[in-house]
Formats: C-alpha cells, structure tokens, sequence
C-alpha cells in the first residue's frame, strides 16, 4: 500500500462506520437523534486530526522580530508565516531564535523579502538586509530617543545639550559627576528640551540624564563629555570710561588666563593702564584680539588706527563695542571697516532665553545704534531674531562689532558658566586664528557593551585600553584604516594611536535603550525607503495546520457522547426496575 492511499483508507473506514452506527440506531428505533447524527461530526474530526488540512503560504517572506516589538504587533503576527527573532527581542509561539540575519536567512535561502517588526534592524544586520524587499512595522517609541551633546567641551564654559522624549509629560533632571541636580526641565509639547550645566574641571566627565514619569523614576541616560583646557588668548582692551560691564568682563578675563593689556580713560588726558595696551606695530603683531568701545575709538589717533587696520589685514581679530552712537568721524571709520552705524531715540530689551539657555525670561539691554552690515553674518542674536553682534573677513583677519551693553547682568544672576560661553564663543570667532592640531581618529559618538563599533583614521599599531581591564586590546587595522572593536565594559576607553591617545565612552547595553531604538529605527526606516513596495512572487510551501484542535474537539465530543449515552443507560435502567418489582398486595 503506497502512503498516499492511506488517508483514504482511513477516511473509507471512519466512514463506513459513521454510517454503520447511524443506520444501527435508526433500525432499532432509538430516539436519541442527536447522538446518532453525531457520529459524523466524530468520524471526521478523527480523520482531521490524523490528516490535517495543508495551507499554501509564500516562502519567499519573513517575518523578523527586532527588540522592541510589543504583545499586539506579536498576537498580529499572520498564522503560518516564517517567523524569526533576533537576540534579546521577545519569544512568539512558532517563532525561532536566530543570532542574526544572516543566519536566518541561510537557514531559508528561499526568502526574498522581510517584514521588521520591532524597534529597526541593529547596524550588523543592516548589511544582510539591504539586498532584500523590506518592510518596517515600527514599534511605538519611549523613554529618550534623541541627544546632541558635544563630546568636548571648553573648562569654564556652559555645556549645553539638547534632545527629544517620547512622553512630552516626562521631567528631566541632569546631575552632575558627584550627582548633584544641576539643571531640571520640562519638555515642550513636541517633546523636546535643551539643559546644560557649567563644566569646572579638566578631565574626563560623566554627566546623567533622569527621566522622571508620574512621579518616579523612569530611565538614566549617561552624558559623557571631555572637558579641555582653552587656548590662552591675547586680548588688548581699550575703553572710553568706567562701568559694571568693563568691570565684570575684566574679572571673567583674568580668570579665564587671558593675556590681558587694557587700557581705560577716566578723565581728559588720564587713563589707567593694565599691562601693555599701546597699539604698536609689535604689541599688534603679538596679540589675538583688540576689542574698543566708541569713546575709546574717539581718542584714537590717526596713526594708531592705521597700524590697528594693517594689523587686522595681517590676521588679528577686532571687535568694535557700539555702546554709543558714535561721532561721525568714528562713524565713517567704522563704515570703512563694513559696518554702517545711526543713532536711535533710546535703548531696546531684548531677551536672549533661547540663546543662552536661560529657562526663565531676562531682559537685556540693546544699545541706541542701528547698523548696516550687508556682507556679514551673524554671531549672536536674540529670540526676537534681532542681531546683537556680527563678523566679517578683512583680509586675513576678522571684524565684529557688537551691541549688547549689559551682558554683566547674567553674574548678577548667578549664570557665570553662561557669561563665560557668551564671551569666550565671541573671541574665539574672532580671535587670530590659531594653528589647528592634527585631526585625531574618527571615534564612535554612541557606542555600546557587545555591539560591535568602528574607529577610523588609524595608522600603524592600534590598542584599546578598556575600564578595569588587565592590559590593551590590540586592533586589527585595515587597509581603510578603520578597526573593529567589540567593547565588554562599560566606561571610558582609551584608544593608543600614533603616539596619542583619545579618549571615547562606551554605555552599558541597558544605558539608553530608547537612543538606540531610535537609531535603529532611523536606519531601519531609511533602508525600506529604498525597497520596492512589493514582494516577488514564488513558489508556495505547504504548511499543515496543528493537529491539536482537531484532536480536542473530537475528545470533547466523545466525552459528551459518553456522557448522554450513560445518563441514558441509567434512565433505561431504573425505568426497568420499577417493572420487575413484585406486587406487595399479592
């Protein structure tokens, strides 16, 4: 007998006896109708359950489960389909556990397309997937899905970052190394926000971001940033008279460790001198920045003002301080610098929140000039979109000119990390360029334990020294230059090159998990951009149904059948019972 007749061997034996039991019970005049039609309902859930129905599925798609995915993309997961999960994504019933991609796609070399379920495809399965038909069944977000921070950042100055959360109704508190609360904020309703906290020691730092949900605790996010010394600048000053903002600025400079040559009149003829603040030709070639106020530039002689010109051509940086409207011999030497300046009725507010971080509303002082500066851009401005202070090339050096009067009020306020960033972003833009080091490796920004990252820009030898480790993991480096490098431990690692090192941050695996669910989403969303909208056809593979609920039904009906056919029996007994009892009055 060849197999393939044996179902319907079985199918003609469970038939003939369905009918054999229906036309017994006929014949002998039983009234139980519903047991006797229920033998066929019984005969052919036993041959279904011997030989269950085959459906005709598409081969050619995979469904793959990503971390992330949630109980209701997994319960509307498609009966019969190939079904694959990544590490650390959760179990589905009839879904196999696979490393990566890869492997899947070797254990079904017939599949052609993908469906993503989940958070995206992590960056090494990236590579597999990108000659495959892809479609993203994105899961919902949560928790921090997006950070810019720098990863380095000036002593002294006001680090700022920013980013989005999923929950906008989240808060967030940014603690420090020591775990102090140096920022709180709350997002907008799109969920993003901006902290930033001041930086005031050189070395390596670990910052934390807490998101607090309804009360509690919901996530910690690490924010590392390498903070460096500043280049010791050479300023000379010259000022028209005394005040609370040379004064403040004076104090910020010395400790900043500039190299300070200041120069303020204080009457007709008398000035008092800091240093050496004489525009010569030697002092001129020697400095970084002049920065002159309107009086100042008033008293300046005509020489003095032609050795400064030639100077700023050579590459010395000068920054004009419009807190007055000038005279109009100071007007037209400034227009021949580029910079067209007129006289207002009075000073104007204006609030720099968004530019300088500040979470609550300050008012600034905008001095009485307008100004023309049709080929120069912008440095600073505030939330109005007014600008404050401007830059342009002469020659080889740069020209400012800036109109805010009372930065001073943000050390009134405490803000002194924010005064510092104001400044110091200032001078540096103007600054006589400085010679730039040689550019260092190419780093990873986020990088985390187990998940492979590349260093690029490498030459030679190339080791990792890692947190608590025993001694360096060396580095195979490619012809590319580039190496990759599979972190263990959490923390900083230090990268050994060329006679340098550089340092760079690795988190946790469960140390911002919504970053990486974004970027792999990110990644994940662009590459199915790229698919075609639809599957290529192929042959269909026969999937059997589970035996299981055909075998239940058929049990189930059985013990009901069984059931009614007893409580028969002991009717039919009893009622006989009662006709054999013998007559007591006889």
């Amino acid at each position: 007998m060849s197999p393939a007749s044996l179902p319907l061997l079985c199918g003609a034996l469970l038939a003939a006896s369905a009918a054999a039991s229906i036309w017994r019970g006929a014949r002998d005049g039983q009234r139980r109708q519903a047991q006797v039609w229920a033998q066929a309902p019984l005969a052919l859930l036993l041959y279904l359950a011997l030989f269950p129905p085959v459906l005709h599925r598409p081969g050619n798609l995979l469904y793959l489960i990503a971390p992330g995915a949630t109980l209701q993309q997994l319960h509307a997961l498609p009966f019969g389909e190939l079904r694959a999960a990544l590490p650390d994504a959760p179990q589905a019933p009839g879904t196999e556990r696979v490393p990566d991609l890869a492997t899947a796609l070797r254990l079904h070399p017939q599949v052609r397309g993908i469906i993503v379920v989940g958070s995206g495809l992590p960056p090494r399965d990236l590579p597999a997937a990108a000659r495959l038909q892809l479609r993203f069944e994105a899961a919902p977000q949560q928790g921090l899905i997006a950070l810019q921070a720098p990863a380095t950042a000036r002593l002294g100055q006001q680090w700022m970052l920013s980013g989005r959360v999923a929950e906008p109704g989240t808060h967030l508190e940014l603690r420090d190394p020591a775990g102090t609360v140096v920022d709180s904020v709350l997002p907008d309703p799109q969920g993003r926000f901006r902290a930033s906290a001041a930086l005031r020691g050189e070395g390596l730092a670990r910052f934390e971001l807490r998101l607090i949900h309804a009360g509690r605790p919901d996530e910690t996010v690490s924010a590392p940033v390498v903070v460096r010394g500043g280049t010791r600048l050479s300023v000379l000053a010259l000022e028209g008279a005394p005040g609370p903002e040379s004064k403040y600025w004076q104090r910020w400079a010395a400790d900043a460790g500039l190299d300070l040559g200041i120069a303020t009149s204080l009457t007709q003829g008398v000035a008092l001198h800091q240093g050496q603040a004489q525009l010569t030709p030697d002092l001129l070639a020697a400095a970084d920045l002049v920065m002159i106020d309107t009086r100042a530039w008033d008293t300046l002689p005509a020489a003095q003002k032609a050795a400064l010109r030639a100077a700023v051509e050579q590459g010395l940086g000068l920054l004009l301080r419009a807190d007055l409207p000038p005279a109009p011999a100071t007007a037209a030497d400034w227009a021949s610098l580029g910079y067209r300046l007129g006289g207002t009725d009075a000073p104007r507010e204006v609030v720099l929140d968004r530019a300088l971080g500040l979470h609550e509303r300050q008012a600034f002082t905008e001095a009485p000039v307008t100004v023309q500066a049709a080929d120069a851009a912008a440095l600073l401005s505030a939330d109005d979109g007014e600008v404050l202070a401007w830059q342009r090339d002469l020659g080889r050096g740069r020209v400012g000119l800036l109109r805010l009067v009372d930065s001073y009020r943000l050390q009134l306020l405490g803000e002194h990390a924010r005064y510092g960033t104001l400044w110091a972003d200032l001078l540096a833009a103007l600054a006589r360029p400085q010679p730039r080091p040689a550019p260092g490796p190419d780093l990873p920004q986020q990088s985390w334990t187990g998940e492979r990252s590349v260093l690029c820009g490498l030459s030679g030898a190339a080791a990792v020294h890692a947190p608590d480790s025993v001694g360096p993991v060396g580095l195979s480096v490619a012809a590319d230059g580039c190496a990759g490098y599979w972190p263990a431990r959490a923390g900083w690692h230090i990268l050994d090159n060329a006679g340098g090192t550089w340092p760079f941050y690795v988190r946790a695996a469960d140390d911002g998990a919504g970053l990486r669910a974004g970027r792999d989403r990110t990644a994940t969303q662009w590459l199915a951009q790229d698919s075609f909208p639809e599957f290529p056809p192929s042959n269909a593979r026969a999937l059997p149904l589970p035996r299981w609920p055909f075998l239940l039904a058929w049990f189930v009906l059985t013990i009901a059948l069984w059931a009614a056919e007893r409580n028969n029996w002991n009717r039919h007994s009893a009622g006989a019972g009662r006709n054999w009892e013998p007559d007591k009055q006889a």
